[in-house]
């Protein structure tokens, strides 16, 4: 790829890294081989340097992330202008419309430009189910017209690749979502006994997760196990209760760690869209993962029990109770299995076989 720059763009933060989202662009953005530098609109930092630009916005609102975008534009202009092949990786894990207005005026700026967009789900779906019924039929439509006329669309799995195909007619290239993880185990932080949930409880699926966890698998598990605690990443819960541990925001590396001396990361999704990263971080490095079948859905499984997939929401609490009862036991199997998902799901590899066939 020689002669060539990449511009990553992204309509959140992946510097510092704080969400799943996060993590995957952070491990794709390194693992690219050719010159790049990273746009990015952030609430969080700003961080400006020779391989990132941020556009500081003051609070996460749509409104200021759409006045935000002739800055970025202009930004990803200067940057490119004077290169000879230019590649746009559009990173699609926000609503549709940023992605669609900066596709549509970069491709009239540089026509020879390839564009890619990285699909990291099937946004109208999660717009049906959360929005009103004009912002849901406005992201459907320029979701088709994205992967229509975007140089390169991808899928995170060969699930959604299908469902793509059935809803728009566009056969996109499959670019799982994948992480490269340097993890150590380091010595358990915190002393009590817990079981972990990570994700911010502003986003509605989170939330529905995080509201079954807190009111129905809680109290009851705790019938069982008085001092088990439910630690919380990620954020956005308020409402204080006896047993969970708020870690709100916290540094990868004291990620890894709560997660990996956990009883388990606990997911009981009930909607989504994409693959959870945080339950292919919880994989590779060997942590148990108790997951609802939509939580897991797309992730390609070595074996299971573990990670345990559960169809029925009520089997959880006696799944937690047996995990936690043979804690050691079960902790070595995933040990063990942990391998497979770092071979499988190693970003440098899946991003080398990606531009070896489309670029």
């Amino acid at each position: 790829m020689k002669n060539t720059k990449t511009a990553f763009i992204t309509f959140f933060s992946v510097i510092p890294d704080n969400m799943g989202s996060s993590t995957v662009v952070n491990s794709r953005f390194k693992s690219w081989p050719s010159k790049k530098k990273l746009f990015q609109l952030s609430h969080i930092k700003k961080i400006n340097n020779k391989n990132t630009k941020t556009i500081f916005i003051k609070k996460e609102k749509p409104l200021n992330k759409i006045f935000s975008l002739p800055e970025l534009i202009f930004s990803v202009f200067l940057y490119l202008k004077s290169s000879k092949n230019k590649i746009i990786v559009i990173e699609g894990a926000s609503w549709i419309f940023y992605s669609f207005l900066v596709f549509f005026l970069l491709k009239l700026i540089f026509i020879k430009s390839k564009i890619i967009y990285i699909s990291h789900s099937i946004e109208s779906e999660i717009r049906k189910k959360f929005s009103n019924t004009f912002i849901y039929l406005l992201t459907k439509y320029l979701e088709g017209l994205m992967f229509k006329y975007v140089d390169i669309s991808t899928s995170v799995s060969k699930y959604e690749k299908s469902k793509i195909k059935k809803l728009y007619n566009v056969n996109t290239i499959l670019y799982p979502n994948a992480i490269n993880i340097d993890y150590k185990v380091g010595i358990k932080k915190i002393t009590k006994d817990y079981i972990l949930y990570s994700g911010s409880y502003l986003y509605r699926p989170n939330k529905n997760a995080i509201d079954y966890l807190n009111n129905n698998i809680m109290p009851i598990l705790l019938t069982k196990h008085p001092k088990i605690k439910l630690l919380l990443t990620g954020g956005g819960l308020k409402k204080k209760y006896p047993w969970v541990i708020n870690k709100n925001i916290i540094p990868k590396k004291e990620l890894y760690n709560l997660i990996y001396h956990s009883k388990c990361l606990c997911v009981p999704l009930k909607f989504g869209s994409g693959t959870r990263i945080k339950i292919i971080e919880a994989l590779s490095i060997g942590a148990i993962v108790i997951s609802s079948s939509k939580g897991i859905e797309g992730i390609e499984l070595n074996k299971k029990n573990p990670p345990f997939v559960l169809k029925n929401n009520k089997k959880f609490i006696n799944t937690i109770d047996n995990v936690i009862k043979n804690n050691r036991s079960i902790k070595k199997k995933s040990i063990i299995a942990k391998n497979f998902y770092l071979k499988k799901y190693l970003m440098r590899k899946i991003t080398n076989n990606f531009l070896k066939n489309c670029l």
